[in-house]
């Protein structure tokens, strides 16, 4: 099975099925990492019963913490989340197998912080656990359709105080993130993945993963109505959708694995119903992250599924330029990358990398692409690196 292959179809991105009871529940290691995760979140805790962020005050803000997520090995039931402090550079691991005494689940494939509370979208196990900021579960969600089958979530975001999941049975749902509650969900395209909201819509990306041929659209779901309004035509196999600032969108499709297509990391100019298109990469495989108007991209070439060459690269979205120089700068090498995920406070950029069958690895860089800290983690197939800030 090939990078690909696996992010299209779903082979190493998804959920829990089973939570076993830790034998040692009142361990004194469990005692301490709970008490260290509990106050580690007390700064960031709500008083309010409505979660949703209070309009900002401009002030200086901090990263207090970094979360990160560990998919696991599907049908393993063995996804793992590791807490990660960036003052300390120390990594507390399995946070939520301490706290809860059971495991996340199989196959754990994005994560949401957001308020009080974070989000794990955990798809084999078709659930989606809520916690709060220390990692302590509040209450596990299990979507199911009308015919009471589970449905597996993909892909969290939050527009307009609600929280939308994708669901790959081919749905995106709305939860409500005080009742903590799944309350609308609205048809959307074939096996979706990545989510995004932008001037009053959200676009959802259909994979088409379990098809012959992939799907190669995005639906346009009105937030307000909840509703499919429209299809934008993409490339095949859409995955993620970022943004930036001036308000285009950032699409990148995995490409037919079935003839060996490219990987393209695709730039749509929105402008009310009218969308257009730019590839500004195109490779065999091709991993990247947004942040504050940069887009960091990890672009290899395979032969056989093996990759013989890869580059870091920056692209400045504002410039809708590509950079002369690569990102990494100070000869670190970075083999076998599986995921990207960008600091917004500090601009630093994680990389995660996996090789399927042993832990992966987190290294940290400045924008500047020199290495601050790499991670040994506790699980396989990390799936990004999720940010806690304050002021």
């Amino acid at each position: 099975m090939n990078f690909t292959e696996d992010r299209a179809a779903g082979e190493f991105q998804t959920g829990s099925k089973y939570c076993y009871m830790a034998k040692d529940l009142f361990s004194t290691q469990f005692l301490f990492v709970s008490a260290l995760c509990a106050l580690m979140a007390m700064p960031f805790v709500s008083c309010s019963d409505d979660d949703d962020p209070k309009p900002e005050i401009p002030g200086e803000q901090e990263t207090t913490g970094v979360y990160i997520l560990n998919a696991g090995k599907m049908n393993s039931n063995n996804a793992t989340l590791d807490y990660y402090n960036p003052e300390t550079k120390d990594l507390t691991t399995k946070v939520f197998s301490s706290i809860n005494g059971c495991g996340l689940g199989d196959t754990a494939n994005d994560m949401l912080i957001y308020g009080s509370k974070m989000y794990i979208a955990v798809s084999t196990s078709a659930s989606i656990e809520v916690t709060d900021l220390a990692g302590k579960s509040l209450k596990k969600i299990s979507p199911k359709d009308d015919a009471g089958v589970p449905q597996q979530p993909r892909m969290l975001t939050t527009y307009n105080g609600k929280v939308y999941v994708t669901l790959f049975d081919g749905h995106l749902a709305c939860i409500d993130t005080t009742s903590m509650d799944i309350t609308q969900k609205v048809k959307v395209g074939p096996n979706p993945e990545g989510v995004c909201g932008l001037n009053g819509k959200l676009y959802v990306a259909n994979s088409g993963g379990y098809n012959e041929v992939p799907d190669s659209t995005l639906s346009v779901v009105d937030a307000a109505s909840f509703t499919v309004t429209s299809e934008v035509k993409v490339n095949a196999n859409p995955k993620t959708i970022q943004k930036d600032s001036e308000g285009h969108l950032y699409v990148l499709s995995l490409g037919d694995y079935h003839i060996m297509e490219n990987n393209t990391l695709q730039r749509l100019t929105v402008s009310g119903d009218n969308v257009t298109s730019s590839v500004i990469e195109s490779n065999s495989q091709i991993v990247s992250t947004i942040c504050n108007d940069m887009v960091y991209i990890y672009s290899a070439k395979q032969e056989n599924w093996v990759v013989t060459g890869y580059e870091f690269k920056v692209y400045d979205a504002k410039k809708d330029k590509m950079e002369e120089k690569g990102f990494i700068t100070d000869g670190t090498v970075v083999d076998k990358t599986y995921c990207m995920s960008s600091d917004p406070v500090t601009n630093n950029v994680y990389i995660g990398t996996s090789d399927y069958t042993n832990t992966g690895d987190m290294y940290i860089f400045t924008s500047e692409g020199k290495l601050i800290n790499k991670l040994v983690l506790s699980g396989l197939n990390p799936m990004g690196a999720y940010f806690i800030t304050a002021e």
